[in-house]
Protein backbone atom coordinates (compact mmCIF):
# COMPACT_ATOMS: atom_id res chain seq x y z
CA UNK A 1 0.00 0.00 0.00
CA UNK A 2 1.20 3.66 -0.83
CA UNK A 3 1.17 6.49 1.46
CA UNK A 4 -2.16 8.36 0.36
CA UNK A 5 -2.40 11.86 1.60
CA UNK A 6 -6.05 12.03 3.92
CA UNK A 7 -7.79 15.13 4.10
CA UNK A 8 -8.84 15.65 6.87
CA UNK A 9 -11.87 17.38 6.59
CA UNK A 10 -12.84 14.79 4.21
CA UNK A 11 -12.57 12.16 7.22
CA UNK A 12 -14.21 14.70 9.76
CA UNK A 13 -17.20 14.84 6.84
CA UNK A 14 -17.29 10.56 6.84
CA UNK A 15 -17.25 10.40 10.26
CA UNK A 16 -20.26 13.08 10.78
CA UNK A 17 -22.38 11.25 8.09
CA UNK A 18 -21.64 8.08 10.12
CA UNK A 19 -22.89 9.64 13.24
CA UNK A 20 -25.59 10.82 11.79
CA UNK A 21 -26.60 7.72 9.92
CA UNK A 22 -25.93 5.84 13.70
CA UNK A 23 -28.12 7.93 15.11
CA UNK A 24 -30.85 7.54 13.22
CA UNK A 25 -30.90 4.08 13.49
CA UNK A 26 -30.64 4.82 16.93
CA UNK A 27 -33.80 6.76 17.10
CA UNK A 28 -35.85 4.53 15.47
CA UNK A 29 -35.31 1.62 17.22
CA UNK A 30 -35.87 3.44 20.50
CA UNK A 31 -38.87 3.91 18.99
CA UNK A 32 -39.66 0.82 18.09
CA UNK A 33 -39.44 -0.45 21.91
CA UNK A 34 -41.30 2.54 23.01
CA UNK A 35 -44.16 0.70 21.10
CA UNK A 36 -43.83 -2.61 23.09
CA UNK A 37 -43.00 -1.35 26.67
CA UNK A 38 -44.99 0.98 29.17
CA UNK A 39 -43.41 3.80 30.41
CA UNK A 40 -42.57 3.11 33.59
CA UNK A 41 -40.42 0.67 32.02
CA UNK A 42 -38.89 3.24 29.68
CA UNK A 43 -38.40 5.61 32.46
CA UNK A 44 -36.38 2.30 34.25
CA UNK A 45 -33.84 2.01 31.25
CA UNK A 46 -30.34 3.15 32.06
CA UNK A 47 -30.32 4.14 29.09
CA UNK A 48 -32.77 6.71 29.59
CA UNK A 49 -30.14 8.93 31.99
CA UNK A 50 -27.79 8.69 28.69
CA UNK A 51 -30.04 9.70 26.48
CA UNK A 52 -31.09 12.84 28.89
CA UNK A 53 -27.07 13.86 29.17
CA UNK A 54 -26.69 13.35 25.36
CA UNK A 55 -29.81 16.03 24.82
CA UNK A 56 -28.28 18.41 27.44
CA UNK A 57 -24.79 18.23 25.91
CA UNK A 58 -26.63 19.33 22.35
CA UNK A 59 -28.68 21.85 24.08
CA UNK A 60 -25.51 23.49 25.88
CA UNK A 61 -23.74 23.96 22.31
CA UNK A 62 -26.77 24.92 20.23
CA UNK A 63 -27.56 22.05 18.63
CA UNK A 64 -31.20 22.19 20.04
Amino acid sequence: MGNRSIDPLKVVEQQNAIIRIQSGVIDELFILLMQHISAEEAGSLPCIARINQAAEIRAGIGLD
